[in-house]
């Protein structure tokens, strides 16, 4: 029995180690400072490996238990990045000047990688000009920029950001046989569009890759958020530490708006007399809001319940970014609502400001 279980375990050791990709990369040029010396996941920014540096050149030595991608950066947390690279097993060499990161020598999918990020970063360029004009023209006005000239900066953004997102769908179409398609997919679900990116997972042979993992957990919170779709359950605890459900709320009869919120974010407090006026005027007529608290200090939290005025149903799982909610919706920014129907059902996403007043009237009536 004990010799089956260790030829067993055995065996498993051996596949996990003849399955281990090793790869060489080289960086050369103009190494600036502080040095890239780090190399990260790109999907969740831990560490890989760390370069070890000689006559001016840093040489990483990456194991990897599948291929994926990482990201050359000069900070150990990856908040300083360089260049993106596929490890695959093939030997890498990446040439830096200044501000410029080109790989030199790599694998096909290497190069095709290379290649198409400088054409999406092309579509980019516009940008530069754009925020120019901007910051010229708020200095100009004093801040009181005109609806006519701010209209325009809108128009020149979304064009801007419409032709990256065109680039990058591109790529991805491109490149069906490769990795390359992850670089993109993992960086901007929701820009792409959960069509797209479905549709494209269906038939895309790394679709099972680990890697993805974290991109099907955005396409499903996505998914939940979608006009139609019926109430996904939240479970944490109230003000009191009593357990409770989303759907003790949502699915009740009532227009539900969940608000996504924290005791710490500036933009979540800005926006509450809002919330709280709405609250006011419509929830005689039907209408209800239930917080869902991304704080994780309950103090701070039950002081920013109070400061503020706020009346409606509170749940947190105190985890702060980690709280459940996050992924059950994909909630990667703070405020965010959704507004839920008397049948349980999404009805509109991310209403602020007038748009809240004004969809409730649409529903409820002045």
């Amino acid at each position: 029995m004990k010799k089956n279980y260790f030829l067993t375990l055995l065996a498993a050791i051996c596949l996990v180690a003849c399955a281990e990709t090793k790869t060489e990369i080289k960086v050369i040029g103009e190494l600036g400072d502080p040095q890239p010396t780090f190399l990260n996941s790109f999907s969740n920014r831990k560490l890989i490996a760390e370069g070890q540096v000689a006559d001016g050149v840093i040489t990483f030595v990456a194991d990897t238990i599948e291929p994926t991608i990482a990201m050359i950066s000069r900070s150990a947390d990856g908040r300083q990045p360089v260049c993106p690279v596929i490890l695959d097993g093939t030997p890498i060499e990446i040439t830096l000047d200044g501000n410029t990161a080109e790989v030199t020598k790599g694998s096909d999918q290497n190069m095709k990688l290379a290649e198409v990020n400088k054409r999406v970063k092309e579509a980019s360029l516009p940008m530069d000009q754009l925020m120019k004009d901007y910051g010229e023209a708020h200095q100009k006005y004093n801040g009181e920029i005109p609806d006519s000239m701010m209209d325009g900066f809108d128009n020149r953004y979304e064009a801007i950001i419409a032709d990256v997102i065109a680039a990058q769908k591109q790529a991805i179409q491109d490149n069906k046989d490769n990795l390359v398609p992850l670089y993109f997919l993992c960086g901007d679900v929701e820009g792409l569009g959960i069509e797209f990116v479905d549709s494209f997972l269906q038939n895309y042979k790394y679709k099972d890759i680990s890697m993805l993992e974290p991109v099907r957990a955005k396409l499903g919170g996505e998914r939940n958020k979608q006009v139609g779709a019926p109430v996904v359950d939240f479970v944490g605890k109230d003000l009191e530490d009593k357990e409770c459900h989303l759907t003790d709320y949502v699915g009740k009869g009532q227009y539900v708006l969940v608000d996504f919120w924290a005791s710490w974010c500036g933009p979540c407090r800005a926006e509450m007399p809002n919330v709280k006026a709405t609250y006011e005027k419509y929830h005689e007529k039907g209408f209800e809001v239930v917080g869902i608290s991304f704080d994780s200090d309950k103090e701070a939290w039950e002081k920013g319940v109070k400061d503020l005025g706020i009346t409606w149903p509170q749940i947190s799982d105190l985890k702060g970014w980690e709280c459940a909610a996050s992924d059950l919706y994909n909630i990667k920014a703070i405020p965010a609502t959704i507004l839920y129907g008397p049948d349980g059902k999404v009805l509109k996403t991310n209403l602020r400001g007038e748009e809240l007043g004004k969809t409730l009237a649409e529903y409820l009536g002045e």
